[in-house]
């Protein structure tokens, strides 16, 4: 079994991911909020844990400049 994220470790996984909380919020249908309080809270059920570490990584398009 994984082991339990810190409030740090969620946050620091969903970004570098390349996720923001809205970004998040949106794919989840929850608000921005709910996200916050997930991510602040150490006790938050495991499966929001495993549902960040399984979240794919966001490919940032890299402008054009002509």
């Amino acid at each position: 079994m994984a082991d339990r994220m810190t409030p740090e470790q969620f946050k620091s996984e969903y970004r570098r991911k390349g996720w923001t909380g809205l970004a998040l919020a949106e794919r989840w249908s929850l608000s921005p909020a709910w996200i916050s309080k997930l991510g602040n809270d150490p006790d938050r059920e495991a499966h929001w844990d495993d549902a960040v570490r399984g979240l794919p990584t966001i490919k940032k398009l890299k402008s054009s400049s002509k």
